[in-house]
């Protein structure tokens, strides 16, 4: 009687030699904050290629991060695995050599994988793609139409294109379309020029991103066929005060495309809640393979596929998507938060820190000139100085009501209206962190504050 692994391999071989295992290109942005697009409703930014892409995609509006730095992040999108769980948990860290990532499992089922631009964090070229070419840029986006023309395999692809913009250095100079005087601001930030110009700065390089997101879905066309399945997604948000580094929706939640011919319905938006532990089951199971186990074995993952929301067999996905932080460089601020459908809670672990980041530590970061026009400015505005105050000395708790509070404004912990939501939403992180072994460990030394604030 055959074994199940030889039928198991038969079945495999059966259904790649059918042509039945799509081929996917997963894209990438670097530091894109989830509503810094036209799709996502922002009228200030120009992108164009991804509104078109949109269009006939499904949106998944509620996607959220591991951790809120690049090698965490990807380091959770490539392993199926929470940081702490994986390896990578500071900024500039590596998941563990006895992780499995996300080559090995799509390789197991006959793909080739190739990587172009910044998939993996730094120079770790361990994940174990098939390609892999880093030398990315909007100068430089032909390598994608070059390796796709000079590609001679029957192999299903899984490609994975990493976009280095917007990660900061930013151009010097905006596009002219973006007048500084008429762009909207951040509910979190403060509005003085200085943000403005920042922000027109960052909009130029959210529309570099785009311009080679258009050059890569044109290649993808050529080469691939309209048959491909198209991913993007950005790995969090910017590097802007209340962006990257911090638990906010503005800073771990990532826009979302994904277009699947004859499976998502173009124009689609989706609420459910999606972690980027997700994606790794969800790419394995879009190519014909089981996804592994999810749970708190050493043999199990943290994601689960979300393979059943794109066809439209539920609305549902998680109750509660968990993200971190660790530290970076100018950066030691451990925090865990969890999301559910309408409230975020974040336990800040060691709230008499002071929270810092490149922009308001480094006197190098790029902009850091707009942190000194703000603490200058809230010497003469006692609103704002209150507001750079609570930026820098955050409670124990937080919790905010995203359904009245969307931006994470008021922080609901001490209102006794709200008391059962934070015993709850406390309760939840609890059992997780237990659950998952997390020991909660802080990484680096405690951050002096550069700029003092006025009194």
């Amino acid at each position: 009687m055959p074994t199940v692994r030889f039928l198991i391999l038969c079945s495999l071989a059966t259904l790649i030699a059918s042509g039945n295992q799509p081929h996917i290109v997963f894209i990438i942005a670097d530091d894109l904050g989830p509503g810094d697009t036209g799709f996502m409703g922002n009228p200030d930014v120009r992108t164009p290629a991804l509104d078109r892409l949109a269009e006939r995609s499904a949106i998944l509006e509620r996607v959220f991060v591991a951790s809120p730095s690049c090698a965490p992040s990807r380091g959770a999108l490539l392993s199926g695995l929470m940081p702490f769980r994986n390896g990578a948990e500071p900024n500039h860290t590596l998941v563990r050599d006895d992780v499995k990532q996300l080559p090995a499992y799509m390789k197991d089922l006959g793909y080739e994988v190739a990587s172009i631009g910044k998939i993996t964090h730094g120079n770790d070229n361990r994940a174990g793609f098939d390609f892999d070419n880093r030398n990315i840029s909007l100068e430089k986006i032909g390598i994608v139409s070059n390796y796709l023309e000079q590609r001679d395999s029957e192999k299903p692809l899984l490609l994975m294109v990493g976009i280095k913009d917007p990660h900061v250095p930013w151009p010097k100079k905006a596009f002219d379309h973006y007048v500084p005087e008429e762009l909207t601001i951040h509910a979190q930030h403060l509005d003085i020029p200085e943000t403005r110009r920042e922000l027109a700065r960052y909009y130029t390089d959210v529309e570099r991103m785009d311009q080679q997101v258009a050059a890569t879905l044109e290649a993808v066309e050529k080469h691939l066929g309209p048959e491909a399945i198209l991913i993007f997604t950005s790995d969090h948000g910017a590097q802007l005060p209340y962006g990257k580094w911090n638990n906010y929706d503005y800073s771990v939640k990532a826009p979302m495309l994904i277009h699947w011919p004859g499976v998502t319905t173009p124009g689609d938006r989706h609420s459910a809640l999606i972690s980027f532990v997700d994606i790794l089951p969800t790419l394995v199971e879009i190519g014909g393979g089981t996804p592994p186990a999810s749970g708190y074995e050493p043999n199990e993952i943290d994601g689960r596929s979300f393979v059943p929301l794109l066809k439209g067999k539920t609305d549902h996905h998680r109750d509660y998507v968990f993200s971190t932080n660790s530290s970076a460089a100018h950066h030691t601020y451990p925090l865990r938060s969890v999301r559910t459908d309408r409230f975020r809670y974040i336990l800040n672990l060691f709230p008499e820190l002071n929270f810092t980041i490149q922009t308001d530590h480094n006197p190098k970061a790029e902009s850091h000139y707009m942190w000194e026009a703000w603490v200058e400015h809230a010497h003469a505005d006692p609103v704002a100085a209150k507001k750079l105050s609570l930026y820098h000395n955050r409670p124990r708790e937080e919790l905010y009501d995203l359904h009245r509070d969307p931006h994470e404004q008021f922080n609901l912990a001490q209102n006794p209206e709200y008391r059962e939501t934070l015993e709850s939403h406390r309760q939840a992180l609890q059992d997780w962190i237990e659950k998952s072994g997390d020991t909660l460990q802080m990484h680096g030394e405690p951050m002096e504050i550069l700029v003092p604030l006025p009194q």
